[in-house]
């Protein structure tokens, strides 16, 4: 028998089998691309952002406390525009104290409707409550919440109803939560609302070329004084270490290497460019989640590589996806890695994010607060726009400032107010001199008096009694030069005297801030301080960086983007200089130098490695330190005839400067991780602060006036005395017989 025998019998009882096995193997490698395409179909589907706005965050970081017997607290929780809200609920920590009786009210009210109401009746308690908010899209951006807190001690007898005791205090720990769907914003202006409190601006790498460093520290600067705080990140790499957190990957993109290695989550080094080209796919929110990206050859280079070789991959798995990939890709990624035209910035989905694609200057400018409201597209290209300050004459509208005309319901108390960088209210040797306000204040029932006190960054510069007859009335208040920072906030606080007697408390009466309010700009003299260089700088601003700072953008980029809002640079006025190392810097015009050596320098801070020596104009030594490390200095110095301000480094490690840094009056500032430790006036030394500039000066009755003249009146008087006397006694004489 031939040993083949057996064998050729099972294949031939095999053989009607075979072609269903073929049919089989050609209908799953022809499925193959199609769950490929729902592999990447997946990608960034479904995926809602969370996010979580505390007070904390919004910079009130003292608890709220409203007292008796009324009170009425507005916030306003920034929320995407346009955007329809998930799972949205508002948090309120708080306590309260009733130590004084009677009855108390807590009341409060979302967009103007009320949605909670507690009557507590202890001495004292928790106040915290859980509100479900409406998730309907806010066109404004914001969700209004209303804080009301009653008390009355007794509704029978006829007494004054003050109680310092019962209080409603809120933490700022109170929050807004809430989730939405990216892909639902499709302009840039509702990109900007989205942003969280701590946005990533990624870069292409760590060094980055004079343009796209320009880009990045103009758009950091714009959210800083917006209240966020940017974090900068580089476009990962191969080679190095990523946390992935808990990744999801499709099902079917696991056939993929690259996708499989990244599978497993936690913490990962980047193998291949075709695992970069992964983890910009599957964007996890730990390692790739940009919120704006300053796009530059080297970013597009670097996504360009990264997505062919994870193409390659694709093909070499099933050789008919390619095209799917290809779809995904143009779809997906073709917004970041398509070049930008001059002054382009654009929006782009990457995973699932909503994200701003920024080039050049030219581009970021849209990007301020005064050009933002137009962005209502998901592309814009800026040709030419500007960016001038608005001061065209002696006097600037508040509402240009930030602070709207509108008409205020006061019942006991409301406040008004506006928040604008210096820069914007000056320029050409002028300051704000004066707040001007128009307003008009209905009577109330009982012609309780009503007052308008006007504070200029917590400082009390006028205040005056409202004339309650409807009608049109101006109030002024000279604002002095030691209240003026680079960021000022003018805020007006109305109160009406509260209604007495046995009646049931009255509704608010309103008070309107008219359009006629304004800013008056006078000349000053500009000093060689922090705040006269905030004055150059409305005109004239050239940021100096050492080339240094470039090889390491991703470090250097925060600090520059502070130094430059805490010194008054506006971050669409300035020019940006870059000086390569061993050489000094020699400014044409007003300046910020960071780390830089400047030509001619006549400073009075001495600095070398760890040590700091400091003198005043006199030469007198005011301080000679050593051993400080993670400080900085900020002086206001001279490049030759030039003023400026300049930033230099003490010791081996740089401070990490808050977001909340600022320059106020003084020269010399030496600052760390915590703000400003100590500054110092060398130039002025001991002198009294407006000592010549008060409103009493101005007035022909003050006590400094009566020096000036009221001396020599007086002797003009004695003399003219002294002359009638004498006339008098010779009248008498010559009658005499």
């Amino acid at each position: 028998m031939n040993p083949l025998t057996p064998w050729r019998a099972i294949v031939r009882a095999r053989l009607p089998v075979l072609p269903a096995l073929f049919l089989i193997c050609a209908s799953a490698h022809a499925q193959q691309p199609v769950d490929l395409a729902g592999g990447f179909a997946q990608l960034g589907s479904n995926r809602l952002a969370t996010r979580t706005v505390s007070l904390a965050e919004l910079g009130i970081r003292e608890p709220i406390v409203l007292h008796a017997p009324d009170a009425r607290q507005e916030l306003y929780l920034p929320v995407p525009a346009g955007v329809p809200l998930t799972d949205a609920a508002l948090q309120i920590d708080g306590t309260y104290l009733r130590a004084n009786g009677g009855r108390v009210t807590l009341l409060v009210s979302i967009d103007g409707s009320p949605v909670l109401a507690n009557t507590p009746t202890q001495d004292r308690g928790d106040a915290s409550a859980a509100v479900g908010v409406d998730g309907a899209p806010r066109k404004t951006g914001f969700v209004r919440v209303g804080l009301d807190w009653s008390s009355v001690l007794s509704d029978n007898l006829c007494a004054d109803q003050t109680a310092i005791g019962n209080v409603w205090r809120i933490a700022p720990t109170s929050r807004l939560t809430y989730r939405f769907d990216p892909n639902a914003i499709v302009d840039l202006r509702g990109a900007w609302s989205a942003l969280p409190d701590h946005p990533v601006v990624m870069l292409g790498s760590r060094t980055l070329g004079t343009p796209a460093f320009d880009a990045a520290w103009r758009t950091e600067a714009l959210l800083q004084r917006d209240g966020r705080v940017p974090v900068t990140h580089a476009l990962p790499a191969v080679g190095e270490t990523v946390d992935l957190g808990q990744v999801d990957v499709p099902a079917p993109l696991r056939a993929i290497p690259a996708f499989a290695a990244l599978a497993a989550g936690g913490s990962h080094t980047l193998a291949n460019p075709a695992e970069v080209g992964a983890l910009i796919a599957l964007a996890p929110r730990t390692a790739f989640a940009p919120d704006v990206i300053v796009a530059d050859d080297t970013l597009r280079a670097a996504l360009k590589t990264s997505l062919d070789a994870l193409r390659a991959q694709v093909a070499s798995v099933a050789p008919n996806a390619g095209e799917v990939f290809d779809a995904w890709r143009n779809s997906v990624t073709g917004p970041l890695a398509a070049p930008l035209e001059p002054g382009e910035v654009r929006l782009a989905h990457p995973g699932g994010q909503a994200v701003i694609v920024v080039g050049d200057t030219s581009g970021v400018s849209v990007l301020a607060r005064a050009w933002r409201p137009i962005g209502v597209t998901n592309r814009l290209v800026v040709h030419e726009i500007d960016n001038a300050p608005n001061t065209k004459g002696d006097e600037i509208a508040l509402s240009l400032l930030g602070g709207e005309p509108r008409t205020l319901d006061v019942q006991g108390r409301a406040t008004w107010d506006a928040s604008f960088d210096l820069g914007a209210a000056s320029g050409d040797g002028k300051l704000p001199g004066a707040v001007v306000l128009d307003v008009a204040a209905a009577p109330a029932a009982n012609n309780a008096a009503q007052s308008a006190s006007i504070y200029f960054n917590d400082v009390l510069i006028g205040s005056q009694l409202l004339n309650a007859n409807g009608k049109p009335q101006r109030i002024t208040a000279r604002v002095p030069r030691y209240a003026l920072a680079p960021v000022n906030l003018l805020r007006v606080v109305f109160e009406r005297q509260p209604e007495g007697g046995c009646q049931s408390r009255g509704l608010g009466h309103p008070i309107a801030v008219l359009p006629g309010s304004h800013l008056t700009l006078t000349d000053a003299k500009v000093d060689d301080d922090f705040t006269g260089m905030v004055a150059r700088f409305a005109t004239n601003a050239n940021l100096i960086v050492p080339a240094a700072y470039l090889q390491n953008a991703v470090a250097t980029l925060p600090r520059v983007a502070r130094l430059a809002n805490a010194s008054g640079i506006a971050p669409l006025r300035a020019d940006l200089s870059v000086v390569p190392a061993g050489t000094s810097a020699s400014p044409k015009g007003a300046f910020l130098a960071v780390d830089v050596p400047l030509a001619d320098e006549k400073s009075v801070v001495h600095l070398s490695k760890d040590r700091l020596s400091l003198t005043d104009s006199s030469g007198t030594m005011l301080a000679d330190i050593s051993g400080l490390n993670r400080t900085s200095v900020i002086e206001a110095v001279k490049s030759g005839s030039v003023p400026g301000i300049a930033y230099t480094t003490v010791g081996d490690t740089p401070a990490i400067l808050p977001a909340t840094l600022q320059l106020t009056r003084g020269d010399v500032a030496i600052v760390d991780g915590s703000g400003v430790l100590r500054q110092f006036d060398t130039r002025h030394p001991g002198q009294v602060v407006d000592a010549d500039n008060t409103e009493e000066s101005d007035s022909p009755w003050s006590t400094r006036s009566w020096v000036w003249w009221g001396i020599p009146a007086g002797i003009v008087c004695f003399l003219v005395v002294l002359v009638l006397v004498a006339n008098a006694v010779r009248r008498r004489n010559r009658d005499q017989p």
